[in-house]
């Protein structure tokens, strides 16, 4: 390797102002065969250009980047400042021009975590990518792809079929959780994430139908998703087992709430694994009926059979899930409701769990279901993980607690820019992030997005005067301001074909490209698109 040591040196006078213009390359043997010659090469073509182009280009993609993410808030400043941390870090870890990396839990801003992936990349951070830049979303994914043969390495070293995705994943895709830890009394301790946090692969699975449904990616689905979809699910139909009850159960394994483990029925994995197992039908049903030789490719390469098929069906409609009709709750994992109430150690929650499930699927279930759940169990969540006060922020916006959704916000606001977990200086934490967008995004605006069709329930918080924020959703690009007094929402359509939105309850109306449509309860208005458009810019 050529080592060469230059120095600089001048004379300052008090006041004055010396500016140092340093341009540097880096290639890697991961990107050409020849690193050193490839940065030597992009470096003179960038200097030839001039050190004020490059500036001016670097400006350009950032503006482009904000243009598609900034939400914009009109009476709450440090609300207005949180987001764009979050959005400016979010949009700083991803990078779509390389499919075999993904994001880590702190992305590259501190060594916590070792650099290594969890399941906020899927649950916490995907949607914001998937509807402000779709191929980021992508590339996130294709790494999930990329590391399939370790996950189904994996799901071989437990005796299963299929693929299970590391706890910890890092650039082969192997488990990277170490199987033991040494204690502050110096012993070791036994670390059960690796082996039992199965809902991972499940996670994984979710984001990948998530992301298909949102951009309308065909060609993802065919070659890459529907991949994913079926070993996880095979995964699945090996590691849950019917009983002489009559019902399949998935034991031994730990949910997002960390403090118990090795659980029976583990309600957000069940609810998971079942989501798992019907997607995967979906798939190879949509790819029989709509691509023919994708499916012909993919079912020769994976031998699937149709009678395989029936059975991930038959087995998610009999595994142990879903709301008590009486209490219309879900019980978090099985002898849950028969621990101590508020003792250390029993019932007190790490973080987010069956909460999380009304976040994903909020259509699924009754309103009063994801009411009596968030009543029963925000009380006894003590939000030990970053992750959790976001995804109480999004369903207590939904609910209509105003009060509470914002006390949420500003906790999640403030873990990184007050550092109230105490441990920011391992790096920001990225699914955090993800999570107060999502509050925002799905919460507060209160945008649902469907198959052709946009439904809006907005909740704008106390001090929130008017939001603005721009969507990509299959294809189109939109822009959403929504104004709390006289409460009223304006939809700028930029691109895209035709769809339709309404409010929560009220009418549908056609929404059409180059146009602005007004809703203020029940009714419609179309005005100008350069009006919003010009006021947003």
């Amino acid at each position: 390797m050529e080592h060469r040591e230059e120095q600089w040196s001048w004379k300052v006078a008090l006041g004055e102002t010396i500016r140092l213009e340093r341009m540097f390359a880096v290639f890697t043997s991961r990107d050409v065969a020849g690193p050193a010659e490839a940065a030597r090469s992009h470096l003179t073509s960038v200097c030839n250009r001039g050190f004020a182009t490059a500036v001016a280009d670097h400006v350009d993609a950032w503006r482009r980047r904000w243009e598609a993410a900034d939400v914009r808030i009109t009476g709450d400043e440090d609300a207005q400042r949180a987001l764009r941390f979050a959005i400016y870090h979010l949009v700083s870890a991803a990078n779509p021009a390389d499919d075999h990396v993904s994001i880590g839990a702190r992305g590259l801003t501190g060594e916590a975590y070792s650099g290594h992936v969890f399941w906020e990349t899927e649950i916490y951070m995907l949607p914001f990518y998937v509807f402000t830049d779709p191929a980021a979303a992508r590339a996130l994914l294709m790494y999930r792809y990329h590391t399939l043969d370790a996950a189904r390495r994996k799901a071989k070293a437990h005796a299963c079929e299929g693929a299970l995705y590391a706890w910890e994943s890092a650039d082969t895709g192997d488990e990277a959780t170490p199987p033991t830890v040494i204690g502050s009394d110096g012993r070791a301790v036994d670390v059960l994430t690796g082996q039992q946090e199965l809902h991972i692969s499940a996670d994984v699975a979710y984001a990948v139908w998530y992301y298909w449904r949102a951009t309308g990616d065909e060609t993802f689905m065919a070659t890459v998703g529907a991949e994913i979809l079926v070993e996880t699910a095979r995964f699945w139909a090996s590691r849950a087992s019917v009983e002489p009850d009559g019902s399949a159960h998935i034991r031994q394994v730990i949910g997002p709430d960390e403090y118990h483990e090795t659980v029976d029925d583990d309600a957000y994995t069940n609810v998971m694994a079942v989501f798992n197992l019907e997607r995967a039908s979906d798939a190879v049903a949509m790819l029989k009926r709509e691509r023919a030789a994708d499916w012909t490719t993919l079912s020769r390469r994976l031998d699937i059979t149709d009678l395989e098929c029936q059975r991930w069906r038959t087995l998610a409609s009999s595994i142990v899930t879903g709301p008590d009709p009486g209490t219309k709750l879900f019980e978090q994992f099985a002898g849950y409701f028969g621990l101590e109430d508020r003792m250390n150690g029993s019932q007190l929650i790490k973080q987010a769990d069956v909460v999380v499930l009304s976040a994903l699927f909020w259509e699924r279930w009754p309103v009063a279901v994801h009411a009596a759940n968030f009543r029963y169990y925000a009380p006894r969540t003590v939000h030990g993980s970053s992750l959790s006060p976001g995804v109480h922020a999004l369903v207590a916006a939904r609910l209509g607690d105003l009060a509470l959704a914002q006390a949420y916000f500003r906790q999640t606001a403030e873990i990184d820019l007050a550092n109230n977990m105490g441990n920011a200086a391992g790096g920001v934490h990225v699914g955090a992030l993800g999570s107060l967008w999502q509050a925002t995004m799905f919460g507060i605006a209160g945008i649902r997005l469907k198959e052709n069709d946009i439904v809006l329930d907005p909740h704008l918080l106390p001090e929130w005067r008017e939001l603005s924020m721009p969507l990509q959703w299959r294809g189109r690009h939109l822009r959403l301001h929504f104004q709390a007094d006289p409460k009223r929402v304006e939809v700028a359509v930029e691109n895209g074909d035709e769809f339709t939105i309404s409010m929560l309850g009220g009418p549908a109306s056609p929404a059409r490209a180059g146009q602005c449509l007004a809703l203020q309860g029940d009714s419609f208005a179309w005005g100008k698109w350069e009006r919003i458009h010009s006021a947003q810019s």
